[in-house]
């Protein structure tokens, strides 16, 4: 069944690497964009100084996120302020912001079914607003635009456009000042405030991360950032056509439950949730203890209720060409999805579930190579006892990923994603998926790609998950 799908990841590694390699010839000394993202251009960095490429970032990118967007050594005392007062107000504006463009650019899908093929422009655009305001406080908002946004209203599914807040929409303060008011020690770097002393005990932070957060940025392997970026969630007749291949250890898991009762809106077994939602309403409270161990608490906003967390990450090694992390979380929610109704499948009942999800993580990078994934169970508590029999209230997930830099401007990368799903047993598949992609950037900030995802599993015409054989695309990432 597979033989064509692998022909075609064949071809179309052959054509790129063709292209590629032509591209490589013909300019090989394309400089540096101009016009970098507004960390690289506040700090006057290129962008691989935090990315392994764009948007994924590496050691001191997570570092530099994890201290609210601040170097210390370069940090300025007197912040927005004296960036104004030094730099004027057009180029701290210009500074400040940030564009993304993302998306396909063309799109063919094999089935026994049908065969698709269309051309589509970028379905993703993202202003960014970032920026320290103070040695200790910095603020990072996303305004994103998707024209073909789906939308669930009365019972249906229909793409609109929209335009509103996107994943992450945040302000992260350093609390380290006010245990230095309450009689801990502490010492100043950059302006900023970090409990301890000088050759001894260090904690940077702790931090308040508040808004509309992703937490799992401190893990081990981070929900966003994903160099093999979600698909689209397809619909059509007001239904689900097509789920999304997406990192199957952060989604949902389960089939036949709703997010709440009043809109009906059914939680799709792809959504990412609970720790690993790309972001949601809530605090997360972070500290790094003496450069080696991460500790993390929060809470979470999620459909009708919320979700409660703790997290740890252990940096093993922090060596100029190898470092390593492992991760581990447990997560606990308490009414956040509904149950079906026992009487009627299709319809929420009055049963909210609590779920309990935890998981592991690892990464490890050495030169150009980058390893990570993570495996992540999930349990439903509350289930009414009608549907005992009917829903299998377990579920796993399971992602692998690798990334290769083979040249400055080429990355390769393949990813396997393996779901134990749980749910309704009428309804519920796994699933298994292998995608490999190259990433071509001409510059630092652009890049092309083509990826082709793969279902391992047998075709299912009924199924949103597995009625495909394989996805091809071609797209673009630009960031500036």
């Amino acid at each position: 069944m597979l033989e064509r799908s692998f022909a075609s990841v064949a071809m179309a590694a052959a054509l790129v690497g063709s292209a590629v390699g032509i591209a490589l010839v013909a300019s090989p000394r394309v400089p540096p964009a101009e016009g970098v993202p507004a960390f690289a251009r506040q700090y006057d960095l290129q962008c691989n100084a935090c990315h392994t490429r764009p948007p994924r970032l590496n050691r001191f990118g997570e570092q530099f996120h994890m201290t609210g967007f601040q170097i210390p050594s370069a940090a300025r005392p007197d912040g927005l302020l004296g960036s104004l007062k030094d730099d004027g107000p057009v180029k701290t504006l210009i500074d400040s912001l940030a564009l993304r463009i993302e998306g396909g650019l063309f799109e063919y899908t094999e089935s026994p079914r049908a065969t698709e093929t269309k051309l589509a422009p970028p379905d993703e655009i993202t202003l960014f607003v970032a920026r320290p305001l103070l040695p200790d406080l910095g603020i990072f908002v996303e305004i994103e635009g998707e024209p073909n946004a789906v939308a669930f209203e009365k019972g249906r599914y229909f793409t609109r456009g929209q335009v509103g807040l996107g994943k992450e929409a945040f302000f992260m303060l350093n609390l380290g000042g006010l245990l230095g008011a309450l009689g801990a020690p502490t010492m100043e770097m950059g302006g900023q405030t970090m409990v301890g002393k000088h050759g001894g005990f260090s904690m940077h932070g702790p931090m308040l991360m508040a808004g509309k957060v992703d937490p799992s940025t401190n893990f081990s392997y981070a929900t966003n950032r994903q160099l093999i970026a979600p698909t689209e969630l397809e619909v059509e007749h007001g239904e689900v056509e097509r789920l999304p291949v997406v990192p199957y250890a952060f989604t949902s898991k389960f089939f036949g439950l709703f997010k709440n009762r009043d809109a009906r809106e059914p939680q799709l077994v792809t959504d990412q949730v609970m720790y690993n939602a790309p972001g949601a309403p809530g605090a997360d409270f972070h500290a790094m203890i003496n450069d080696v161990l991460l500790t993390q608490v929060g809470f979470l906003s999620e459909n009708e209720g919320f979700n409660t967390y703790g997290a740890l990450r252990l940096d093993l090694l922090d060596r100029r060409e190898l470092t390593a992390s492992v991760s581990a979380f447990f997560n606990w929610g308490f009414g956040v999805v509904r149950a079906p109704d026992p009487e009627d499948l299709e319809h929420p009942g009055g049963a909210r579930l609590d779920r309990m999800r935890y998981g592991v993580a690892a990464n490890v990078r050495w030169r150009e190579l980058d390893v990570y994934g993570a495996v992540i169970w999930d349990r439903l508590y509350g289930l009414p006892g009608e549907l005992g029999r009917a829903f299998d209230r377990t579920a796993a997930g399971l992602t692998f990923e690798v990334d290769y830099l083979a040249h400055e401007k080429v990355l390769l990368s393949g990813r396997f994603d393996q779901l134990w799903a749980g749910g309704l047993k009428e309804q519920k598949r796994d699933g298994s998926v292998l995608s490999l992609q190259v990433k071509f950037y001409p510059w630092q900030n652009v890049a092309f790609f083509v990826r082709d995802s793969v279902n391992l599993r047998g075709f299912v015409e009924d199924s949103p998950l597995r009625n495909w054989r394989n996805q091809f695309f071609i797209g673009i990432d630009w960031d500036f």
